[in-house]
């Protein structure tokens, strides 16, 4: 019997194992534009990630350069009794009121603090700018995830069914074992170890197949939809053209979204430097009130006073001495600020090494995919020869469960030797700072 004839037994299998290793019910098709679409809206990592970053752009205001007003308001009542003793022992007993009412309006406004309020202003614009790169880092490490999770649920399908396949095969060993045996052409020795090889690959096909379930599930939560959905992923591991070393070096240094957001944080740096720097200038205010206040008493002759009228006035402060404060947050502030522009060297040269090994392993697994290619071709070819030799007799069944686990081998590198092609893929757009740019 030639491996094509047993093809179609396993087409028959696959169609019911196919229905068993996705969620129960109606099935709906799942793309990866899908996948990646539904975890942008309602994956939480990104929606905290958004909060924080609306949070950021909150903060970002003229609030440096305008000045503030203030209105006040104050009510103040007192009742005093006195008694008066004369030396007739007798008493005066008098009871005076009096209330005030105090009314300002006051304005005060920072006229010069030696640019600092400039360099505030361009920090809270690098912040923001910083904590979008934070938001870009979680959408992108979040598409990656989807990507990868998406191409790996494709590659534990295509295990399902090589494992499939697998047990078809087995179980047309069994049979013709057993046939054997029934005729008593052989010994119960052959159908006995058949039935523990098919037995073997069932418990494979059926742990392959719970690995399959919860790679859904574990997609679903990362989309943030009902466990008890029904998708399935029909979709095949296609790598793309071979990507170029030195273009993603270039785009990598100069759009890594890591990268950015140290850049951000190096002229946060700077700009905290110019903030510290500006205490030793001098700083000039200008304030400027109204008040209105209204007095009763019955002390007073009139009983009744009121007052009213504006001020306004200007301040002029020069720092001369503060203990070496201002000399010693300036020597930190640069110390941080050259730490930064290290810290950018290093990540710059990090990304550089990183990037370089990744390419090597991605480069390999592309000459692995032609080489296990051919292989699986080739155990495929052995395989067929053997299913006829041993449907004649002239092959042991431990030399026939060779070829066939070795055509499962060299299938299951192809596999894996796919995958790790994509993720490697994926990385690299990741790590060129283009996997947003991408979608």
């Amino acid at each position: 019997m030639r491996i094509n004839t047993i093809m179609t037994a396993f087409l028959i299998l696959l169609s019911s194992n196919l229905q068993a290793s996705t969620p129960e019910g109606e099935d709906k098709k799942l793309t990866l534009e899908d996948c990646i679409s539904k975890a942008l809206e309602s994956n939480y990592s990104v929606i905290i990630s958004g909060n924080n970053l609306e949070i950021t752009k909150n903060n970002v205001t003229l609030a440096p350069f305008l000045p503030t007003v203030t209105l006040g308001s104050r009510v103040s009542d007192s009742k005093l009794n006195q008694r008066n003793y004369s030396s007739q022992e007798s008493i005066d007993n008098s009871v005076s009121k009096s209330t005030s009412v105090i009314n300002s309006a006051s304005l005060n406004w920072r006229l010069f603090d030696g640019l600092s309020m400039f360099a505030s202003r361009e920090k809270q614009i690098e912040l923001l700018a910083q904590g979008e790169f934070n938001f870009r880092s979680v959408v992108e490490n979040l598409i990656m995830k989807i990507s990868t999770h998406y191409y790996q649920i494709i590659s534990l399908q295509n295990q399902v069914n090589l494992l499939t396949e697998l047990v078809a095969i087995s179980q047309v060993r069994y049979n013709q074992a057993l046939t054997r045996y029934n005729i008593g052409s052989d010994s119960g020795l052959e159908y006995k170890q058949a039935k523990i090889y098919l037995n073997s690959d069932s418990s494979r096909l059926m742990l392959q197949k719970e690995n399959l379930k919860n790679g859904y599930l574990e997609l679903y939560r990362m989309m943030n939809i009902p466990f008890d959905s029904n998708y399935i992923i029909s979709d095949t591991i296609i790598p793309e053209r071979q990507l170029n070393l030195n273009e993603l070096l270039e785009m990598a240094l100069e759009a890594n979204t890591s990268l950015n957001s140290i850049r951000a944080g190096e002229r946060v740096a700077q700009l905290d430097t110019k903030i510290a720097t500006s205490s030793r200038y001098p700083t000039l205010d200008l304030s400027a009130g109204y008040n209105y206040n209204i007095n009763r008493s019955q002390l007073f002759p009139s009983k009744f006073n009121e007052s009213n009228g504006f001020n306004w006035g200007l301040s002029l402060s020069i720092p001369i001495f503060d203990g070496n404060e201002i000399n010693r947050r300036i020597k930190s502030a640069r110390i941080a600020q050259e730490s930064a522009r290290l810290n950018i060297l290093m990540e710059e040269q990090n990304l550089e090494s990183e990037l370089r090994q990744l390419y090597n392993l991605y480069n390999n697994n592309l000459k692995l995919i032609e080489f296990e290619q051919e292989s699986r071709e080739s155990a495929y070819l052995n395989l067929e020869a053997a299913m006829e030799m041993y449907r004649l007799g002239s092959l042991s069944g431990i030399e026939f469960r060779d070829y066939q686990l070795s055509y499962l081998d060299a299938s299951d590198r192809k596999l894996r030797a796919l995958y790790q092609t994509k993720v490697s893929e994926i990385t690299l757009h990741l790590m060129a700072g283009e996997l947003f740019k991408e979608r």
